[in-house]
């Protein structure tokens, strides 16, 4: 019997205009295909069984939407015959092409592939465009399609802007709904095997596009009224597409375990959700804002933490890469609700200021986030998995630990909090290009830079010495100077065009709005760059010149800050959760 999931799709005619003009509905989405015959695109069968091989092991244990030995056999098969695999399954190469490139570093691509890991990015992509168009993506109701085109979403996720993003999302849920994905294949009488591949592919579609619309600052538009099952604690190989019997459920850990524990956080964000509409935070509002009792969140996510060490974690081998990452998530979720759930910003919308302990409650738990995420930064094991997280930077936590370092300025958790920032943020600071140089990515430096200085000072005013500098310190310091720099540069060119009296009663005004935030330069550090050949080595000075020392309390604004986490997220692709 043939895989149900591999039939050819019934191609429904083009429209045609004087019997001449093909209409292809596929280039409103990518543009046109650019070759009809794509079996050019392809590697060599050697490089195609070693991006294969990569998928399987850095893609598809976080994802689990296709079944494994199925597949391969019909991928031994078309690497020997390229010019005449089906559509549908050409498309699906291409993508699963673009993820195992995506997964891998800059010189993992080119010692096995000899291209540069842009390169072959991009003609995949553009591969995989062309190869969806092929296979009619817009009109199909072919799951395989579906599938192809789930795993281009998660591959392009670095780069696309997540307005496209959730465009394409989107797409995919109507796709997954013309297939019927959101009703049980238990209720539409289809095979035990289509049924469970079914509920695989739609819950992998609900967490794709509950993060998507988190990072688009918009909501889920999931179906309210979908009744498809969390997949089955089991492996692949206990599956079969001619089985008669739905396989017994494992207890103990499977291969889906790491997707089983995001839908399980996934479906209790749901249910919380219920109770207010969504904003801008879409399933994680009914946490993060006030209309729920802080108690109440408490006892909420401690019921869930329960929940997840019951069915998850004590399950979990952390020698086991996908275990560890399944663990990671288990302690970090709840870590991240609890953050939501006890932010600054919710005693700030009631008119409120958090007591001491709240304070240090929520600095500890920052803390952990972050020491969680850097288990994966530093864990050589798990590097295979950083394409998942590369698009999650905690960036609350780093914010309110770093505007808690101004006041904490000495101590064992104040050393540890430096270590943290400096390896959390040490590999998103050093991405190349302008992807960390937002203005978001300048207003973290200059906090961090404040944060330092106040270490500093209160070290020089006990007469006691430093903690060693952080590395990302230089980094930071040179950013603030080149927006202060910049910043001057643009005020040189205004006062040109403006009459001296205007500007001269313009710069007071300035000069206080500019140091009363850290999303602004500060004039003064101007001499403290053009003198100092290394600012670095002579921190108290860049202190007392630039007004960044510890007895500066502006309060500090949750709102600004928010305003710009938002318009990063909107603009970028980070998200910050799971």
């Amino acid at each position: 019997m043939r895989n149900p999931f591999f039939r050819r799709v019934q191609v429904i005619p083009r429209a045609r205009i004087e019997g001449e003009l093909e209409l292809d509905e596929g280039a409103l989405l990518f543009g046109a295909a650019s070759t009809p015959n794509l079996s050019g695109l392809h590697p060599n069968p050697v490089h195609i069984f070693k991006l294969w091989q990569t998928f399987l092991e850095n893609v598809n244990p976080l994802t689990k939407i296709i079944h494994v030995p199925s597949l391969q056999q019909h991928i031994l098969n078309a690497s020997g015959n390229l010019d005449s695999m089906p559509s549908e399954l050409e498309a699906l190469m291409f993508t699963i092409y673009c993820a195992a490139i995506r997964s891998l570093s800059d010189e993992e691509v080119l010692q096995g592939f000899g291209k540069s890991r842009t390169a072959l990015l991009a003609q995949y992509q553009q591969a995989s465009q062309s190869a969806l168009i092929k296979a009619g993506l817009l009109k199909t109701s072919n799951m395989v399609v579906l599938q192809a085109f789930v795993i281009f979403i998660l591959s392009v996720r670095g780069e696309y802007n997540p307005h496209t993003l959730w465009s394409l999302s989107g797409i995919a849920v109507r796709i997954a709904q013309r297939i019927g994905l959101h009703r049980d294949g238990s209720r539409l009488g289809l095979s035990i095997f289509e049924t469970e591949m079914r509920r695989r592919l739609w819950w992998q579609i609900t967490v794709v596009d509950a993060a998507i619309s988190r990072m688009s600052g918009s909501t889920s538009s999931l179906y309210p009224l979908a009744d498809t099952r969390i997949p089955l604690n089991v492996n692949d190989s206990d599956l079969d597409v001619k089985m008669k019997e739905t396989p017994p459920e494992s207890s103990s850990a499977t291969e889906m375990i790491f997707c089983l524990i995001r839908y399980e956080l996934g479906q209790w964000l749901e249910r919380q959700s219920r109770s207010k509409p969504a904003g801008f935070d879409g399933y994680w509002e009914s946490i993060s804002g006030g209309s729920i009792p802080i108690e109440e969140k408490d006892r909420m996510i401690e019921e869930l933490e329960d929940a997840i060490e019951r069915k998850f974690t004590v399950h979990c081998d952390p020698s086991i890469p996908l275990h560890l990452m399944t663990m990671i998530v288990a302690w970090s979720v709840p870590l991240i609700l609890r953050l939501a759930a006890h932010h600054p910003r919710v005693y700030h919308e009631k008119g409120e200021l958090p007591t001491q302990a709240e304070k240090d409650l929520v600095f500890k738990t920052c803390l952990s986030v972050l020491e969680y995420g850097n288990i994966l930064l530093t864990t050589e094991e798990m590097r295979k998995y950083l394409w998942h997280v590369d698009s999650q930077f905690p960036w609350d936590s780093l914010i309110y630990i770093l505007d808690e370092l101004r006041h904490r300025a000495i101590g064992d958790e104040t050393a540890k909090a430096w270590h943290l920032i400096d390896v959390t943020c040490s590999r998103q600071y050093h991405q190349p290009g302008p992807r960390a140089r937002s203005p978001l990515h300048f207003a973290l430096a200059n906090l961090a830079v404040k944060a330092w200085t106040a270490h500093v000072a209160e070290c020089e005013r006990r007469h006691m010495s430093t903690i060693p500098q952080p590395n990302i310190i230089p980094t930071f310091i040179e950013l603030t100077q080149q927006k202060i720099l910049y910043s001057l540069s643009a005020s040189t060119r205004a006062a040109t065009s403006s009459s001296q009296d205007q500007d001269q009663r313009s710069i007071p005004a300035r000069a206080a709005t500019l140091d009363a935030s850290p999303f602004s330069a500060v004039p003064q550090l101007r001499e403290v760059v053009l003198q100092s050949t290394n600012p670095v080595e002579d921190n108290a000075h860049f202190s007392s010149s630039v007004g960044l020392g510890p007895a500066e309390s502006s309060p500090f604004d949750w709102a600004q800050w928010d305003a710009s986490l938002q318009e990063y997220q909107q603009r970028s692709n980070s998200c910050g959760y799971f």
